[in-house]
């Protein structure tokens, strides 16, 4: 863990504990490089804000004039860059298209427009908050499309260049880097494999960056900065500084659900006040035990937003009024996140207010860690109820063969294993699933948090019908099969090659 505080436009405070490698024994410092995730969301939206300042993009254009291959059947067609960066379009998550196990890349972002062209939206337009990685990934490329280079080198430019910061978007490289992790049950941590998040892959702008925490705080006192001067001149433009439309950026554009837009809103990048742990993993406990920071207090409005990514967990809170706020840092995909935890203690010091109000948070901490491994007892105990001793209505050999989504962009390959079936994500071994028999046309594969987060290094799922695929079959052959690869989305149907549909 890294952690700083800044108060009234300088840095007061840093501190760092345990190592930047499992197996190493150094420890991180001001300059060692995380991977921040989320927490650089902000940026992005501040390189978004450079090209409309300069007139090449506008932020109520529909993405179809920039991405002419978004093409809709439904409300989204006149999708803005607005509705991307306030994660108001209503797609899902829908993670698993992109990566599911160790560091892979399923999907080219070339296919990316086309897809999101397809993905069901599960919450109407521009009705509520709902965070999807999709805006994201179609903002970087209307954003390299408009400038003309690579998400990573535009940003390097319009960003940290001027700023004289070694921040980046691409790999980072050096010794002095904190790599990721995952945390067993036992709470001990263990090396893993994660996804680079650089250009190429498409997925830079909603959580690529890579900094320090020297970077990252000086970064956002410079944003701050550049902040107050809009606000008090009523100006897009601060002398000297690369941050532009910064009032745009800070106005709450869609609340947070639960909530109203004077209680919690998503800004542009950015969320504002209210429940601090709200895109934390902390988010998951009982609603009445999340803490509520600066519940009954004047307290300042705080702006905030977490880093998530597979291997790094992060928080950071700017309180705009005070040029103050506070990074924490850590990199494990953990039992509970502490980085959020960490950073509400840190505000309530740096603001002079009681400390967050729930359980006391040592508690609420162990709660958290219960709750997490409980996820897996549930999903083990839902897959044994299902089980039943109905057999496969065909033999094995006919579920095997290549399934394709509608757009014969992504295929599922299944194959024969013994007493059971392999499935293969794009065809990819390294992306492979393990599927034993569960109720005629129904195959599972087990649950185990240990073998997910940190032998697969994949990200928590702790939904049950994730572990399912159902087959569609008929009389004579196996024609589809189902998986629920998203909470939020209906089961997808992939459909069997013909010259793979097997027949009696």
């Amino acid at each position: 863990m890294s952690l700083g505080v800044f108060h009234h436009g300088r840095i007061v405070y840093t501190a760092h504990f345990g190592q930047k490698e499992v197996t190493q024994p150094d420890p991180p410092d001001d300059d060692s490089v995380y991977m921040v995730a989320s927490t650089f969301k902000i940026v992005t939206v501040c390189a978004v804000a450079r090209l409309v300042t300069d007139g090449l993009i506008e932020w109520d254009t529909p993405i179809l004039t920039y991405r002419p291959s978004f093409r809709r059947k439904d409300e989204l067609a006149s999708c803005t860059i607005r509705d991307l960066i306030s994660n108001r379009t209503g797609l899902p998550m829908a993670s698993f298209y992109w990566g599911q196990q160790n560091g892979e890349q399923l999907l080219d972002k070339s296919e990316y427009t086309r897809l999101a062209s397809t993905i069901e939206a599960v919450r109407p337009f521009r009705s509520t908050f709902l965070y999807s990685q999709w805006n994201f990934n179609l903002l970087q490329l209307i954003v390299e499309k408009a400038a003309g280079k690579s998400f990573g080198a535009f940003v390097k430019e319009a960003i940290f260049d001027p700023l004289g910061m070694g921040s980046t978007f691409a790999f980072p490289r050096g010794e002095n880097i904190a790599k990721p992790h995952a945390v067993r049950n036992d709470g001990t941590a263990s090396n893993i494999v994660t996804n680079s998040f650089a250009s190429d892959t498409g997925l830079a702008a909603g959580g690529g960056g890579k900094s320090s925490l020297k970077d990252q705080l000086l970064i956002y006192l410079s944003l701050l900065n550049a902040y107050q001067y809009q606000t008090e001149n009523m100006t897009d433009a601060t002398p000297g500084s690369p941050f532009t439309q910064l009032r745009t950026i800070f106005t709450p554009h869609i609340r947070l659900p639960g909530s109203n837009m004077e209680s919690q809103a998503n800004c542009l990048g950015i969320h504002r006040t209210g429940n601090l742990s709200c895109a934390s993993l902390n988010a998951t406990l009982p609603r009445k035990m999340v803490p509520e920071f600066g519940k009954n207090t004047e307290c300042e409005e705080v702006s905030h937003h977490s880093g998530t990514q597979v291997g790094f967990l992060h928080a950071a809170y700017m309180v705009p009024r005070k040029q103050s706020g506070v990074v924490v840092l850590t990199s494990a995909t953990p039992l509970v996140d502490a980085a959020d935890f960490s950073a509400q203690l840190l505000l309530s010091v740096l603001l002079d207010l009681p400390p967050p109000e729930s359980e006391p948070l040592l508690r609420l901490s162990s709660l958290a860690v219960k709750t997490q491994l409980s996820w897996w007892d549930q999903i083990k105990a839902f897959l044994t109820s299902c089980k039943t001793d109905t057999p496969p209505t065909h033999q094995l050999e006919f579920y095997t063969g290549n399934y394709w989504n509608t757009l014969r962009n992504f295929k599922l390959v299944v194959r024969a294993n013994g007493h059971g079936l392999h499935l293969l994500v794009q065809g990819m071994a390294i992306t492979k699933y393990d599927l034993s028999h569960c109720d005629e046309n129904t195959f599972v594969w087990a649950a185990d948090r240990e073998d997910e987060l940190v032998r697969r290094g994949m990200w928590l799922q702790p939904l049950p019908q994730f572990h399912m695929i159902n087959f569609g079959v008929n009389q004579t052959s196996v024609q589809s099969l189902f998986w629920q690869h998203d909470r939020q989305m209906k089961p997808e149907r992939f459909g069997k090659e013909c010259n793979d549909t097997a027949k009696l």
